[in-house]
């Protein structure tokens, strides 16, 4: 389905572009416009379409969500990635401030972990910040693994140090670099139309510096981002070692897995 909508996503522009002039002047057809050309106008959808579909794509690249609950249905996996990309659109600067912070986080654990064992790299402390451990006791799942959570019980022996590499880690990742392709064509395209506009003196509207603003955001929270896994669908299981504690300390396994 993903690489169908990045078809969609990246020949829209260039039909739009080859039915219409659209570095011209800016108009709205209306009733009393029938002796406008159409090969000399912009019409509203030209320009609702040329911003919807770069928000959406830089939107959609960008957007890395944590790894869902086991017991997380697909439709409400669906529906907190779209909540996540309406965040992106009208908090830009929250987005920058969260994947910011995951970003310090994620080199803080990988950091921790190297100082234990080498090898841990962003990568692994992002997979690791985003619920990518699980702890399974006697064949069930018992939750998921915070870092420091994680770090404590390979240090006292409850655990095996999970032998997990960068290149397993990106092998579970969903993001695929079709996508991004798309998403990066669609954007340069925005901006030539743009660029091309203000270079012939021609108007732009204000719908489209907000999507040139709202874009270039996104664009710095995919850079903070560009190291997290995207779109991992199941954890890394790690097995608790009753040789050493018959069992782990008391929590609740529904809320925490």
């Amino acid at each position: 389905m993903i690489p169908l909508l990045c078809i969609v996503l990246f020949c829209v522009p260039f039909v739009r572009a080859s039915l219409s002039a659209a570095l011209n002047d800016t108009v709205i057809h209306t009733l009393n416009a029938s002796d406008c050309s159409p090969y000399n106008t912009r019409t509203l959808w030209d320009i609702l379409s040329s911003c919807g579909l770069t928000l959406f794509a830089c939107t959609w690249t960008a957007v890395h969500p944590d790894i869902p609950y086991m017991d997380q249905r697909v439709m409400a996996t669906t529906w907190r990635r779209l909540l996540l990309m309406v965040v992106v659109l009208i908090a830009p600067e929250f987005t920058i401030t969260w994947a910011a912070w995951q970003f310090l986080d994620a080199r803080k654990v990988a950091k921790d972990f190297n100082e234990y064992v080498f090898g841990w790299t962003l990568t692994h402390g992002f997979f690791a910040s985003m619920g990518g451990f699980v702890l399974h006791v006697n064949g069930e799942p018992w939750a998921t693994l915070k870092p420091d959570e994680l770090l404590g019980f390979v240090r006292n022996g409850s655990v095996e140090m999970p032998v997990i590499t960068k290149a397993d880690i990106q092998d579970r990742s969903k993001g695929d670099v079709l996508s991004k392709c798309v998403a990066i064509l669609q954007l340069v395209w925005f901006l030539i139309q743009l660029i091309a506009r203000y270079a012939q003196k021609l108007p732009v509207t204000p719908l489209e510096i907000d999507t040139l603003g709202v874009a270039a955001l996104a664009c710095i929270s995919y850079g903070l981002w560009l190291k997290k896994p995207k779109d991992v669908g199941r954890p890394y299981i790690v097995h608790w070692n009753s040789k050493k504690l018959a069992s782990p300390p008391d929590r609740s396994t529904k809320d925490e897995y």
